[in-house]
């Protein structure tokens, strides 16, 4: 018996003696470790319900304060859209608890309407034709978002059309002087997007299974391969499935669709040959981020259409980082199913995009060059979106409303180009300016197709909520009067 309390007055002791010594390296943190060791915590959906169902105490190390921190710096005026519905956009202050559905989903609906006006007076010369006009356009969206990932949208433009048509005034030619009106109610966009996964959470209730697919259906915009090969919007429907993991792929998403109506075949070279109506488009899309830092895509589309003929197209692209140097390598094709029809052609377009911010400034320089090899034409292309090559430069691309032309607009059939040009920022970064040089020429022998141009814009935002806009640009072939365009743009965004 003597040994044993001995014993532990010598433990007793030694353990006081420890208590006494510095505690450096040791956390005064409570041990979490050691509880979980105890309490097996589960994850995904589970351990939301099983941290719900647990006892709340002022000691609960998971639960999250009551008390709101102050944030360190003043927030940031927030701008207030046209009409806002439920919890503020952007906003701060508590989130409403939401609305449970049937299936498990929690729904925080809230609507927003906004959009942007614009009006600019612009004139464009071509062919010894001169266009002088007041254009206006005006963008409407309503967003009604139903959860983080299931929202309706619809989209207006009430007072121009996508071909042209607009409301304001033309002063030239003669023979069209006076007032001009485009007014309707057309719906341009209307289609309702979400996830499987989210508006069935019983189906995989700890997110590991594959249903996060998302789908959407209704008239809605597609772009693939920077417009490319394909620049519409259609009435379609559209399933894809991301974040799939592959030895090599850190991310892959792939899309199918199926398109019915509203498409737009052609280049927009075709004049009134370029019409809307029922063919079908059928499309599968797919874009990945590789262990190689770049990204690639494939994607391939076919057009069934009884009287414009049948087509099938294809584009794929890699985007990456040399050093400095942003690049992007597309290739992209379209092949008719029989022979060519002015919808659709036969032909293979390449395109290269470099581009650089130049040392010790924020200034960027870029070249861009392309190589139509035949009569490459796109799947579906808006008529607002001018050629495949509308994001090439500013001389290759349109302004989106009125009858201002686009610079180097002209069929791309058997040519190569280049777009060469140069941003700065001025005073900030609420003014800016780009200068432009553009050039293409056929290749074929005994065609002198070759033009030359040069562009400049430069855009100023005005408050927040404003925006100048001001274009110029002069082109011209050999031996032909050239052609020149000025514009003055103001934007409104609400």
């Amino acid at each position: 018996m003597g040994s044993v309390a001995t014993l532990a007055i010598f433990v007793n002791g030694l353990v006081l003696a420890q208590g006494d010594q510095p505690q450096s390296g040791r956390s005064n943190v409570p041990k979490t470790q050691d509880q979980a060791t105890e309490t097996t915590v589960p994850e995904g959906r589970s351990a939301v319900e099983f941290y719900r169902d647990r006892v709340r105490t002022d000691e609960d190390l998971w639960r999250l304060p009551d008390e709101g921190a102050q944030y360190p710096v003043d927030p940031a005026e927030r701008l207030e859209p046209l009409l806002e519905v439920g919890d503020p956009f952007l906003g701060s202050g508590p989130i409403s608890p939401g609305i449970k559905t049937p299936t498990g989903q929690m729904l925080q609906p809230w609507f927003l309407l906004f959009g942007t006006f614009r009006s600019a007076f612009q004139s464009f010369e071509s062919d010894d034709v001169n266009t002088i006009e007041w254009a206006n356009r005006l963008d409407l969206h309503g967003n009604l978002n139903l959860s983080g990932t299931e929202r309706l949208l619809f989209s207006m433009r009430p007072i121009d059309r996508e071909t042209g048509g607009y409301t304001g005034y033309n002063f030239e030619p003669d023979e069209d002087q006076g007032w001009q009106e485009d007014f309707n109610a057309r719906l341009t966009q209307l289609y309702f997007e979400g996830d499987f996964g989210e508006i069935f959470p019983g189906l995989d209730p700890t997110d590991s299974r594959a249903f996060d697919v998302g789908f959407s259906i209704g008239r809605q915009p597609v772009l693939i391969q920077d417009g490319l090969l394909l620049n519409d919007i259609i009435d379609m429907v559209g399933i894809t499935r991301n974040s799939l993991v592959f030895e090599g792929v850190s991310n892959l998403r792939m899309t199918g669709v199926f398109g019915w109506n509203h498409i737009n075949r052609g280049n927009n070279d075709l004049g009134d040959n370029n019409n809307d109506h029922a063919a079908h488009l059928f499309g599968l899309f797919s874009e990945a981020d590789t262990a190689w830092d770049n990204t690639v895509a494939l994607d391939f589309v076919y057009v069934d259409d009884d009287r414009d003929g049948n087509g099938w197209y294809a584009g794929a692209a890699s985007t990456q980082r040399f050093g400095g140097l942003n690049t992007t390598f597309r290739v992209t094709g379209s092949i008719p199913e029989g022979d060519e029809t002015p919808t659709v052609g036969r032909g293979v377009l390449l395109l290269s995009q470099l581009s650089g911010t130049l040392p010790g400034s924020d200034s960027v320089a870029y070249f861009n060059t392309f190589w139509n090899i035949g009569r490459f034409t796109s799947a579906a292309r808006s008529p607002d979106q001018g050629g495949p090559l509308a994001n090439l430069g500013i001389l290759y691309g349109p302004v989106g409303m009125g009858r201002y032309g686009v610079p180097l607009g002209q069929p791309i059939d058997d040519t190569i180009g280049m777009a060469i040009g140069y941003q700065t920022f001025l005073g900030g970064i609420d003014g800016q300016i780009i200068l432009e040089l553009g050039a293409r020429t056929s290749t074929k022998g005994g065609r002198d197709e070759g033009v030359l141009g040069v562009g400049a814009r430069y855009q100023r935002a005005i408050g927040k909520r404003h925006v100048l806009r001001l274009d110029s640009f002069v082109a011209g072939q050999e031996g032909d009067e050239p052609s020149y365009g000025l514009r003055m743009e103001w934007m409104i965004k609400f």
